[in-house]
């Protein structure tokens, strides 16, 4: 599909009447109204974002049944390796089997479900630390404690409950389900359009996680769209623009934007070049190749040009080659949602992923963060770095920050009594194609 604008309202108007399930839960309370074609913007209940009683409905009916990465390769490398990915109350466990094959389990005994592992580790089998009975790395029950005591039990019986498991790059997904698409078909077309960029070729340099004061949706909304440039981050709309952002939208909730870079906010047309690359340099010195606070020499050339051609020597300079990108690839912001929960920051040199994870309750969850390069010290060949545990409110960087908190305030903002919905602009449209999939899934259409 080509790239394209900002589009206008999108879709049908839902239909009146109430509908109840099974749960007892009002599904029209919760459901998205989309605009009907003649300026009526989309609308959302804010109840998505407050309610225990949707959030349990995405317990039982999302979670359960959808592809999300569970964890990196690198975190399973060697064989023996082991990983725990939680999924609110839920917790799975990924393996690398002594055959190098990596599989995935529900992380519980299958005698009285003690949860077998915390963490990470490696280790030659999974032993239950309550009564000691043993699995292999493939699952398998390999020994019951004073097994007579068990009557006739078959081994291939009771082996650990097995999920669906798919890897992409360094990204390991995993699906509880065993109905439904495989990865691949469940991706379509995200890993094609990223193809030009070599994911597989980054090495990770920093991970971290944080809990925030918000609904996981919340986090995901707020990179879904980059129309927030223009009060949230001052220092980026210098060099970002967001009203030429394009935009497409897939089939299952996926969506991606393009963020020019080198073109300041249109809402400041007498800022000169000059001034759009120092905000630049400001922001993404490290991307030019430049030391922070160095003076732009632009010689007659427009900033995009300018920074254009700064990446593609800095590339030359480390053996790399980016002779088959467009300046648009060398440049631009690519911005990808995989649905439900993992969102992509492509660049040519680097990229990032964000996950956002449900908390404890609906007003809280987990964003997990990694940073991968392939230009610069950075991108060696060196161990992967751990994962760091920021507790809430930390200080880490100073646009990730104002992310954060802006996803906090939105949270609070929602709970006041003066609004009762949302309302999506045709800059939202990445959220609308969201939600409007989240509603399909949870049978709210």
């Amino acid at each position: 599909m080509a790239p394209i604008p900002v589009p206008g309202p999108v879709g049908w108007c839902a239909a009146p009447g109430s509908r109840r399930s099974a749960m007892s839960i009002d599904l029209d309370h919760y459901q998205l109204r989309l605009g009907n074609g003649d300026g009526v913007p989309a609308r959302l209940p804010k109840g998505r974002y407050l309610e225990e009683e949707y959030a349990g409905l995405e317990r039982q009916r999302l979670w359960p049944s959808t592809w999300q990465m569970a964890c990196l390769t690198s975190d399973v490398a060697e064989p023996g390796d082991w990983f725990e990915y939680r999924m609110g109350d839920q917790s799975y466990l990924v393996v690398r089997g002594h055959d190098g094959e990596l599989r995935a389990f529900h992380n519980a005994c299958r005698h009285r479900g003690f949860q077998l592992c915390e963490g990470k580790g490696n280790a030659d089998e999974l032993r239950c630390g309550f009564h000691d009975w043993c699995y292999g790395l493939d699952g398998s029950l390999k020994e019951v404690v004073y097994r007579k005591h068990f009557g006739v039990v078959a081994n291939e019986n009771l082996s650990l409950s097995p999920v669906r498991l798919g890897t992409w790059h360094q990204m390991v997904f995993i699906n509880p389900s065993p109905d439904g698409s495989g990865l691949d078909e469940f991706l379509d077309p995200v890993p094609d359009t990223l193809a030009p960029f070599n994911l597989g070729e980054r090495n990770l340099t920093a991970c971290w996680t944080i809990p925030l004061g918000g609904n996981w949706k919340t986090t995901v909304d707020a990179f879904n769209e980059a129309y927030h440039l223009e009060g949230l981050h001052p220092g980026l709309r210098g060099f970002m623009d967001a009203l030429n952002t394009t935009y497409e939208l897939w089939d299952r909730g996926h969506s991606m934007m393009k963020i020019p870079l080198g073109i300041g906010s249109p809402r400041f047309p007498d800022a000169d070049q000059n001034e759009v690359a120092r905000a630049f340099v400001d922001n993404y010195s490290t991307m030019l190749g430049l030391q922070p606070g160095a003076e732009a020499d632009l010689a007659g050339q427009t900033a995009r040009d300018w920074a254009v051609g700064l990446v593609r020597d800095r590339a030359a300079a480390e053996d790399v080659d980016f002779s088959h990108y467009s300046d648009e690839q060398i440049l631009d912001d690519y911005h990808y949602l995989v649905f439900p929960n993992v969102v992509l920051n492509v660049h040519s040199d680097m990229f990032t992923i964000f996950r956002a994870r449900p908390g404890d309750h609906a007003g809280h969850s987990h964003f997990d963060f990694w940073l991968f390069h392939r230009l610069g010290d950075r991108a060696g060949s060196g161990p992967p770095p751990e994962m760091i545990h920021f507790p809430e409110g930390t200080v880490i960087a100073e646009v990730v920050n104002q992310d954060l908190d802006g996803i906090g305030r939105v949270q609070a903002g929602m709970a006041s009594n003066g609004i009762e919905e949302l309302i999506l602009g045709d800059f939202d449209c990445r959220l609308v194609n969201m939600h409007a999939e989240l509603d399909r899934v949870l049978a709210l259409d």
